[in-house]
């Protein structure tokens, strides 16, 4: 077992020793002992928290094995070969981006690629009921594929992001703001991708009444107070009173903006005094970025650029 760049790496061409980790690495997987002659297996994993990514590459074994991925919600991705599951209610081919069958399943499979991306369901199902503000909501799957193409692309954007810039990014990894962000985003990516109980539920059919500026002002400054931790929508909508929906149409109709994007923004004027202070704190403008919560150096260079008109390098050379 070796490492690269955050992944833990295994590659075997021992068909006993390649079955062994993939029962490992996959909850709950049983595999029959494989009878090849050619056998060639790559296996790399990370972790952090309720999440796991592997990318699976397996030659010469074509075989069946049987799972159970109760509590778990998985999103495959085959890049090549043929991949097959089945549960007592459905049948799930695997493609570009699919969710594996709830609770017990077989599989079935012909030269595999299969990269995936593993999180506990309660968590998602917290967030959802938290977006909602019901704490009795119940998360259920209805469909295993992307609503539409551009669904499709939006999961592999954002899983691509968590992955890469995220769980194998050192500097990103030491941010707990970023991380806990990070799992937020993917989660609400899981539940705009998929056809699920979430977006079935719709709009409220009892609108609150109109938000007033008082609770605009409380949620302003519990975002201003609580800027360096893991807030999202619930959060503030929780200090400020309204419904996150309500909290939402309040800003947009009295700010023009949204309660994310206003954090985004006085996180960007936090990181530009950081950038300011970056000389006698041996600061990189990679660490201030992840200390707002930015994984990507050139996404918020572009962020930052817009909002000031300056690079963030320029700001920190001062």
């Amino acid at each position: 077992m070796g490492s690269s760049e955050g992944w833990s790496v295994l590659t075997t061409r021992d068909p006993e020793e390649g079955r062994a980790a993939l029962q490992q690495a996959y909850r709950r997987l049983r595999l029959p002992r494989p009878e090849v002659s050619r056998f060639e297996l790559s296996l790399a994993g990370t972790a952090y928290g309720p999440l796991t990514a592997q990318r699976l590459r397996l030659i010469g074994w074509d075989s069946t094995g049987a799972n159970d991925s109760t509590g778990l919600l998985r999103i495959g991705c085959v890049t090549h070969g043929r991949f097959l599951a089945r549960s007592h209610r459905t049948e799930v081919t695997g493609g570009p981006a699919f969710l594996f069958p709830s609770g017990p399943y077989a599989a079935r499979w012909k030269d595999l690629g299969l990269n995936t991306l593993t999180v506990e369901a309660a968590f998602v199902e917290d967030h959802a009921r938290a977006l909602i503000g019901r704490t009795d909501f119940r998360l259920e799957f209805t469909g295993h594929h992307p609503l539409t193409e551009t669904h499709r692309k939006y999961w592999q954007a954002t899983a691509g992001h968590v992955v890469e810039h995220v769980m194998v990014n050192r500097v990103a990894a030491a941010s707990p703001l970023l991380l806990e962000q990070s799992l937020r985003g993917l989660a609400t990516a899981v539940l705009q991708t998929f056809p699920n109980s979430f977006l079935e539920h719709g709009e409220d059919p009892h609108p609150s009444a109109p938000v007033h500026p008082a609770a605009l002002r409380r949620a302003i400054a519990y975002i201003e107070t609580h800027l360096a931790e893991p807030i999202g929508l619930p959060e503030i909508a929780a200090a400020a009173r309204p419904s996150p929906r309500g909290l939402q149409a309040a800003f947009r109709r009295h700010l023009g903006t949204t309660p994310m994007a206003y954090l985004r923004t006085v996180r960007i004027d936090a990181a530009r005094r950081d950038l300011l202070a970056a000389a006698s704190r041996g600061d990189t403008v990679a660490a201030v970025a992840a200390r707002w919560g930015f994984a990507h150096p050139g996404r918020f260079s572009a962020a930052y650029r817009a909002q000031y008109g300056e690079a963030p390098g320029d700001t920190m050379r001062r």
